[in-house]
């Protein structure tokens, strides 16, 4: 039975109360990890969550528990976990996240540690048991909406925002879960109030820009990414969409500017790279631009490495290189997926192509 299984398991024991049974599933999943696995502290908090409950059922096994042997590893308890996961809030947002029961603190590192699916079923646990809590219907609605669930996300971000109407960050999730949605007017009406205001972030301009875009307003949004570059610079997305509005605009050469910009921040991001690779062999533009965005797309995104040898291949015909196009040509054609027959076909027809010349 594989880790996911297993440890779906437990979480189900867990939500159930079953802590004996939660344990020796957590147990199970535990023991499947390498050493070194980052999620090996999340399930090893758990391992000890539930042993905690468990004891407190009988006070006989918490004795024996706590007289264990002083020098053992250590490891953090859930409430420990959770104050690393809030380390960077401020005072007075992280007070708003203790005391909210077991349930959230183990929903909450689990969504910090990226376990969406893991973290919904606990936040749904403690809406159930604290209904009015904003925090968990804020962290319940970012939950769902990484989840892809974006219509349960607007409900209880919708329920957040009643709770605190003037919570900025509130207000921006929404926004987005708006954005996706395709509920652009409603965005925009969320952020028209905060946009302009000097004490708003990059992200505030950014997310207005977006919704703007979703509208047909083209130039009112690049108005609105080149804001949120003011407010900072390193801002990447702003860069990214800017990029891509000036590409349907038909400017090749500034879209290929800023897409430059965007990947100078996050070299490693798939969708940036893919997005300035196509740029080039669409518009014909820098060569070698193509060729590094490629070239990182190889590392990065390796299940779609055939797809890059071919970008690769036409890239280096460009440069007059037919030779040099054959090698990482018939690379493609090895590696490009079994079900995809019309580009595999594509491809050998290519190849042909050039070694007949």
């Amino acid at each position: 039975m594989g880790f996911e299984r297993v440890k779906h398991r437990g979480d189900r024991f867990f939500l159930d109360g079953d802590y004996h049974g939660a344990e020796r599933e957590y147990q199970r999943a535990r023991d499947a990890l390498p050493a070194l696995d980052p999620r090996g502290p999340t399930l090893d908090a758990l391992i000890k969550e539930c042993a905690v409950r468990t004891a407190a059922e009988s006070p006989l096994s918490w004795y024996a528990a706590s007289a264990g042997d002083s020098e053992s590893h250590f490891v953090p308890d859930m409430k420990e976990l959770l104050e690393l996961a809030i380390a960077g809030k401020s005072a007075a947002r992280a007070s708003l996240y203790r005391g909210l029961g077991a349930e959230f603190e183990a929903g909450y590192v689990a969504l910090v540690q990226g376990e969406a699916n893991r973290a919904t079923d606990l936040l749904e646990l403690a809406s159930r048991r604290l209904p009015a809590a904003f925090v968990i219907h804020l962290e319940l609605g970012r939950a769902l909406s990484m989840t892809g669930n974006m219509s349960g996300a607007r409900v209880e971000l919708e329920k957040a925002v009643v709770s605190s109407p003037d919570d900025l960050e509130a207000l921006g999730l929404l926004a987005a879960v708006h954005i996706e949605l395709h509920q652009y007017s409603d965005a925009e009406r969320i952020l028209a109030p905060w946009v302009d205001r000097e004490d708003t972030g990059p992200e505030v301009s950014f997310l207005f820009g977006r919704s703007l875009a979703g509208q047909g307003k083209r130039q009112e949004a690049l108005a609105r990414f080149r804001q949120a570059v003011e407010r900072d610079p390193s801002f990447p997305d702003a860069y990214f969409e800017a990029a891509r509005l000036l590409r349907q605009e038909t400017d090749g050469r500034g879209a290929l500017q800023l897409l430059r910009q965007a990947c100078s921040i996050l070299p490693d991001e798939v969708q940036y790279n893919r997005e300035l690779a196509t740029l080039v062999l669409e518009r014909e533009l820098d060569v070698a631009t193509g060729l590094a965005a490629c070239d990182r797309l190889m590392v990065t995104d390796e299940q779609n490495r055939w797809q890059y040898l071919a970008w690769i291949a036409e890239l280096y015909l460009r440069r007059g290189w037919r030779r040099e196009a054959i090698d990482p040509l018939r690379k493609a054609i090895a590696l490009v997926p079994r079900e995809k027959t019309r580009e595999s076909l594509d491809l050998r027809n290519r190849l042909l192509e050039l070694e007949s010349r």
